[in-house]
């Protein structure tokens, strides 16, 4: 009798999803039926710890420099001016382009919430629809590994 191969590729995508989630690599290995030595391989391998902290932090340290620079710039334009005085047209429009990129940073989700979400929601649909919410966990795990690559491509 022929021993069937697994797909270890899935696998080892969907291990990285629950290590974004927080499931240690023993319950990762349990869950997904593989050796825990497969799973702390693989995490070697694509230095998940890294992409973990990389993708916890990237956001907020980001909108942390903003806010730096912003306070910087005004305090520069204060610096300048005896008294009160109205910052010129470019100083305001380079104010304007501060505010406007940490708004916009302050908007957008992280992949570890999109995860979260995504585990949630697949729960929630599981015991409506159980082939729904097989397709939906299938395109949730394509998006967040879009999501993934697009932040990898990014920060290069």
């Amino acid at each position: 009798m022929k021993k069937e191969k697994r797909n270890y590729s899935n696998l080892k995508e969907v291990a990285l999803i629950m290590f974004l989630q927080d499931f240690r690599q023993k319950e990762i290995a349990k869950k997904l039926g593989v050796s825990e030595v497969s799973v702390s391989r693989w995490a070697k391998e694509d230095n998940w710890d890294k992409l973990k902290k990389g993708i916890l932090t990237s956001k907020n340290r980001r909108i942390s420099e903003l806010y730096d620079e912003l306070a910087e710039f005004n305090g520069m334009i204060k610096n300048r001016s005896e008294g009160f005085r109205f910052p010129t047209s470019k100083e305001a429009d380079v104010r304007r382009k501060l505010i406007r990129d940490i708004a916009e940073l302050e908007q957008k989700y992280n992949i570890g919430q999109t995860t979260v979400i995504a585990r949630d929601f697949v729960l929630f649909a599981k015991d409506i629809d159980f082939e729904f919410s097989q397709k939906a966990n299938d395109y949730f795990d394509a998006f967040i590994n879009h999501l993934i690559e697009k932040q990898k491509w990014q920060e290069q």
